[in-house]
């Protein structure tokens, strides 16, 4: 592939953050509401799913006390396959977050229907891949590296290591969406570009999240408002390095 020896591309954290906001503007109404709409779905099925398996009445109780490490081993991998899943099966939404994005950068209506615009698309397949391998190599290098490791430095590493992947893997989702690039090879360039930003992705990454934190000020409503923040800086960083 022609594009991946090209890793010479850089960020100005000025630029980027100045044209997240210009993007954010124009999505973050009908991005919020998709957003919300999206959650409430899933939260929907989720506690209809616990319902099947839990008791009503210790549900609460269970809730409270609820600590992975505490887990079994078998307890352990069904509770990171279904962390994995339910990141897997948000994939195609984020995804479409992300042509909110690209629709309002491109002076296009921005509209609701965008969030499932992957769902039934050519890209589908290559979204739950990269989405899948990126998952499994994070949690599992985590969860390897916290039972590996003694005492605390194995928490510490494995987060080290969680996220370093989450930041080489950014543009992971955009190549595909938006170059038709397979799941290899968007995880490949993704992370040749962003190694040669490193810490200004990471700072960019930081930025996002404690912009969408804010949301949580405004009764917590406000956070579905605040999140396509997030989903704008992700565009705009692959814009350039993409």
């Amino acid at each position: 592939m022609e594009e991946m020896n090209d890793t010479k591309k850089s960020l100005d954290l000025g630029e980027v953050i100045n044209e997240t906001f210009e993007i954010w503007k124009k999505t973050a109404l009908m991005g919020g509401l998709a957003f919300m709409f999206l959650m409430l779905i899933l939260m929907t099925l989720a506690m209809v799913g616990i319902g099947y398996f839990f008791n009503k009445e210790e549900l609460p109780e269970l809730m409270k006390n609820f600590n992975p490490e505490t887990l079994s081993t078998n307890g352990m991998l069904i509770y990171f396959a279904v962390v994995i899943g339910f990141t897997v099966l948000i994939s195609p939404f984020i995804a479409g977050m992300l042509k909110m994005a690209h629709d309002a950068d491109n002076d296009q209506e921005v509209t609701f229907s965008s969030i499932y615009y992957y769902v039934n698309s050519p890209q589908f397949l290559n979204i739950i891949l990269t989405t899948t391998l990126i998952s499994i190599f994070s949690v599992g290098l985590n969860v390897l590296l916290k039972n590996a490791l003694p005492n605390t430095s194995g928490d510490i590493l494995g987060f080290i290591v969680s996220y370093t992947i989450s930041v080489l893997t950014f543009i992971a989702i955009p190549l595909v969406i938006f170059k038709n690039l397979n799941f290899i090879d968007a995880i490949k360039l993704s992370c040749s570009r962003i190694l040669n930003n490193f810490f200004i992705v990471l700072l960019l990454m930081i930025v996002a999240g404690l912009f969408s934190a804010v949301g949580i000020i405004a009764l917590c409503i406000g956070l579905f408002f605040t999140i396509p923040f997030a989903y704008a800086m992700q565009y705009s960083i692959y814009k350039r390095l993409g």
